[in-house]
């Protein structure tokens, strides 16, 4: 069925857009052997994340971080 709909549809377009059309199956294709590649070299590792992955660091905010800066105090 989706063959039938790929020939009705470039029956009518001229021969450069059937060339285009041609290159952008030839790349989807290429794209679709590259992801299986990828996938397949990747399911061997897995990857846990950690609940805070900052947690085992020390986080110092200044004291008067909640405080106005002084050049925006005019405006308050």
């Amino acid at each position: 069925m989706a063959y039938d709909t790929l020939v009705r549809e470039a029956k009518d377009l001229p021969e450069d857009l059937i060339e285009q059309a041609v290159e952008f199956i030839r790349f989807l294709k290429y794209t679709s052997e590259k992801k299986q590649e990828n996938s397949s070299a990747y399911e061997e590792v897995t990857f846990h994340r950690s609940i805070n992955p900052l947690a085992s660091e020390f986080i110092a905010i200044a004291d008067d971080f909640d405080e106005t800066p002084e050049c925006f105090k005019e405006y308050m």
